[in-house]
């Protein structure tokens, strides 16, 4: 048994998700009547039909039933799914928007100026236009995602899926701004390139491990004798370091040639990727899961971090970009969760869930998703990056202790 209850998709491993009593509740409040599906619906459409490329009004009218009272409740899974979606994702974009305005609110109490980078990020979160973009683009990207029409996904994954693609988009975009409109302060080197890996990356690395095209790179292959000196060790992380960014660029720069794109276009390319390799890809795939709200310890407690990224061919795009981020915290033996993941215990004990749970050290924390990124031709020549979520994952598998 587990001391958190986690929903399942049918052929899925175990995913973010709350007791299925909260994921029915959130969807039976918006079908409470035909008519409020109705309304739901339409309101949920019109932000699509301003997609170009994306949607149109024919194709979301050939997806609605409608019967005499309106819309009926043979609705299309999608169509349900989009319903919760949208008030989700509003919510999370009113979170970020509110964070903003109270940012605002204290620079102008202390009667300072905010530095550039972080009025821009104001700008992403409180200027009608562009809450209109982040909350159509992503309502976009969900209703293209294969997962939102087979099934009815339950509201926490739906926020997950939702919050990931707006942060790693975001990142993206960012990078293709003029500096002056970046609300990031990244710092690129490379060893091929002036500017193509993010900084982070290079620091991080060691502590990580990668694979590029089936090509693994892991310190344990450089591992440091005991009677090494502090010097030694930074030389054997440096050489790490170099074989590592020096393969990673070169397998990006390949691509880049493949596909063709201008100089600018693979500057970008590679800076949009191997951000998301940094530290920058791990707080997105933190800030969307349910695992890292689980706060672990123990003497065992051990942290593993993993990047894979390949070439895919696609229908659509032809040969893409494929990185997958993994992250697994093994080996703890007690947990505090926070309000929201109500531990199992007995319901009349009143210190329940008020200080670390213990747990059997088999337990651990997952998370993975796999990101895709590809360049899109633009009228005037040059390219724009997109990224998508393809998969995400988020796995907490808690035991209790066994009795003695």
């Amino acid at each position: 048994s587990l001391p958190l209850r986690l929903g399942r998709r049918p052929g899925r491993l175990p995913l973010l998700a709350p007791p299925a009593s909260a994921s029915h509740m959130s969807l039976a409040a918006v079908m409470e009547s035909p008519a409020q599906w109705q309304e739901q619906l339409w309101a949920l459409s019109r932000p699509f039909w301003a997609c170009s490329g994306l949607c149109c009004r024919d194709h979301l009218d050939a997806e609605l039933m409608f019967g005499k009272g309106g819309l009926t409740y043979n609705a299309t899974t999608l169509q349900r799914n989009l319903v919760v979606a949208n008030a989700i994702t509003s919510e999370f974009l009113g979170e970020l928007k509110q964070q903003c305005l109270d940012e605002k609110q204290q620079y102008d109490r202390q009667g300072t100026q905010a530095p550039q980078k972080k009025r821009n990020r104001w700008a992403v979160y409180t200027n009608p236009d562009r809450i209109h973009h982040n909350l159509t683009s992503t309502m976009a990207f969900l209703r293209e995602h294969p997962e939102c029409r087979t099934a009815l996904l339950p509201k926490s994954y739906l926020r997950a899926l939702a919050v990931l693609q707006h942060t790693v988009s975001e990142d993206t975009s960012d990078i293709c701004r003029p500096e002056e409109e970046r609300r990031h302060s990244d710092v690129f080197e490379g060893v091929l390139t002036k500017s193509g890996v993010n900084s982070q990356l290079v620091k991080d690395s060691h502590r990580s491990e990668w694979s590029i095209e089936g090509r693994a790179f892991t310190m344990q292959d450089h591992k440091v004798a005991p009677n090494d000196t502090s010097e030694d060790r930074k030389a054997v992380i440096a050489a790490f370091q170099h074989n590592l960014i020096t393969a990673l660029e070169q397998f990006l720069l390949d691509y880049c040639k493949r596909r063709k794109l201008t100089g600018q276009g693979t500057q970008q390319l590679m800076q949009a990727v191997t951000t998301q390799m940094s530290q920058a890809g791990l707080a997105n795939l933190e800030q969307s899961s349910q695992a890292s709200r689980i706060f672990v310890s123990g003497e065992g407690l051990e942290q593993r971090t993993a990047y894979n990224v390949s070439t895919m061919l696609t229908d659509a795009k032809g040969e893409i970009l494929k990185l997958s981020i993994y992250c697994m915290k093994a080996g703890f033996s007690s947990y505090m969760s926070p309000d929201g993941m109500v531990p199992l215990a007995d319901e009349e004990d009143e210190d329940a869930g008020l200080g670390p749970i213990f747990c059997a050290s088999d337990s651990y924390l997952y998370q993975y998703a796999t990101l895709s990124f590809a360049p899109r031709p633009m009228p005037d020549g040059t390219e724009r990056i997109e990224c998508v979520v393809l998969d995400l994952l988020d796995e907490i598998h808690i035991l209790p202790v066994e009795p003695l």
